[in-house]
């Protein structure tokens, strides 16, 4: 009896190891597993309901950057195909790298690199794209202006703004 008890534990926690990995997600790596996301919520209670928030724009170590209502710097991964309608960051990925959720509107007076869009993520989450490419938070940034997920595996990049 015992060793069916322990083989059942194992098992379980084997099946919880490989959910909370996901699959072709890197996110996991960096311990930010627990952190609380920026997404909001999944489903609005009614369309007329859902208020659009405003992007913008803000001033990073690295260049003037496109971010969210909140001043949060956004994110492209180079991983994701443009114009697949699809995020390769899942699982884990997405605990560190929570999407851009619709629904947003283009900052006033800036001329964005591209158009907006949406995807429809497998939970049904509505994520924000650019250029066909899925936008996200960094679960590391924690303040406006701060860009420390730029660059994270050569394939995390902010959206740069030139501002004329």
């Amino acid at each position: 009896m015992r060793n069916r008890g322990w083989a059942g534990a194992t098992l379980i926690a084997v099946a919880l190891a490989v959910t909370a990995c996901g699959t072709g997600s890197a996110g996991g790596a960096y311990g930010y597993g627990n952190q609380a996301t920026q997404a909001a919520p999944a489903t609005p209670a009614s369309p007329s309901s859902v208020l659009t928030a405003a992007l913008k724009v803000t001033h990073t170590r690295v260049g003037t950057v496109l971010a969210s209502s909140r001043g949060l710097t956004l994110y492209y991964y180079g991983e994701d195909k443009p114009g697949s309608g699809k995020s390769a960051c899942t699982g884990g990925c997405a605990t560190a790298w929570p999407p851009l959720v619709a629904p947003v509107k283009a900052p006033a007076g800036v001329r964005l690199p591209g158009r907006l869009g949406v995807i429809t993520r497998p939970n049904g989450v509505k994520q924000v794209t650019l250029n066909g490419h899925p936008l996200y938070f960094y679960a590391g940034d924690k303040a406006p202006g701060q860009a420390a997920g730029n660059g994270i595996e050569g394939a995390w990049h902010v959206i740069k703004i030139k501002m004329s």
